[in-house]
Formats: C-alpha cells, structure tokens, sequence
C-alpha cells in the first residue's frame, strides 16, 4: 500500500511539473502597451518605445497601465529637464559666436523645456491621482515644445544645435501621451 501511495505521489509531482512548464510567460506590459500604441499612433517608434520605457518601468515596479503612463511621463519630464539643461550649456558656451537670433532661439528653447519638463511632472502626479483627462491636457502641451524650438532655428534659417533633445523629448512626450490616451479609452469602454 506503501508503494502504492507513492506512486501516486510521484505521479502527482510529474504532472505539477508538467503544467509548471506550460504555464503562459507573464506578459510583457512594456513590449505590449509599445507595440499596441505604436500601431494607434505614427509618431511612436515602436523600438525606441522599448528601450527608453523597460528600465524605467522595470526600477518602479511598474505592473500595470496607470503606472506605466505615470513612468513615461517622469521619463519625459527627466529628458525635458536634461534638454533645457543642453539649452542652457549652449548659451553659456557658444556666447560669443551666436548670433542674437541663435540666442533668441536657444532661450526660447531652455523656456519651452523648462515649461514642458513641468508639465509632464504634473501630468504623472494627476495619473497617479486618478486625473488622466487633465494630464492628457498637460502632455499635449509638452508635445508641442520640441517642435516649436526646431521650428524657432527653421524659420532662420539657422541649423538646431538641439536636433537630438528635441527629437528624444518629442517620442518620450509622444509616448506617454499615447500611453495615458489608451488607458483613457480603455477607461471609457467600461
């Protein structure tokens, strides 16, 4: 009766391991919700989406959606600060080179930094207070920022010594505003 007990206990065990195996991968939030927004909206790269958010999301524990549209944001925020700071650094250094429109330019660039690098902050705390339409607000404003400076060089015609940071904040921004308008319409479905 012993032997009996425990080939049933054995036989238990193997099928246990057998299901362990086949369980489903937990899914991938960061690969999932980039894919998904990439295909709703032409301005997210898909790949640059993955390789900014991943760490970022994987540091907070980010497990689910409000908290990722939440993490892009403060990613955002993070990359607006760091280009006003670029902004800056210009200024101070290219003085006397730069044309008084060049300086126009780069102020008015650290300016509008500085505002988006304020919004998108406030945008992540009104998602992490349940206020996803007002920070949609807020991050559509900062969307707006990196154009308005590339456009300030373009129209004189003056080469953007800001190309890179304006092109990252615009995906960062970009991305979290998609983010936050997936939860909104997931939000709104129920």
């Amino acid at each position: 009766m012993t032997t009996g007990y425990c080939s049933v206990f054995f036989l238990y065990l193997l099928l246990q391991q057998s299901f362990a195996i086949h369980e489903p991968a937990a899914p991938d939030l960061v690969g999932d919700t980039c894919k998904q927004i990439a295909g709703d909206d032409p301005n997210v790269d898909s790949a640059f989406c993955v390789d900014s958010l991943r760490p970022a999301a994987s540091a907070a524990g980010c497990d689910d959606l409000p908290s990722l549209a939440a993490v892009s944001s403060r990613l955002a925020a993070a990359n607006a600060t760091g280009a006003e700071a670029v902004a800056k650094v210009a200024l101070e250094e290219g003085d006397q080179r730069l044309s008084q429109y060049e300086k126009s330019c780069l102020e008015s660039c650290r300016e509008l930094f500085s505002k988006a690098a304020y919004d998108l902050e406030e945008a992540a705390e009104m998602i992490a207070a349940g206020s996803f339409d007002d920070a949609d607000v807020r991050m559509s404003s900062a969307v707006d920022a990196p154009a308005m400076c590339e456009e300030g060089f373009r129209e004189g015609g003056v080469e953007s010594p800001l190309e890179k940071e304006d092109s990252d904040l615009f995906q960062l921004a970009v991305i979290a505003l998609a983010i936050t308008a997936r939860l909104l319409k997931i939000l709104n479905t129920y």
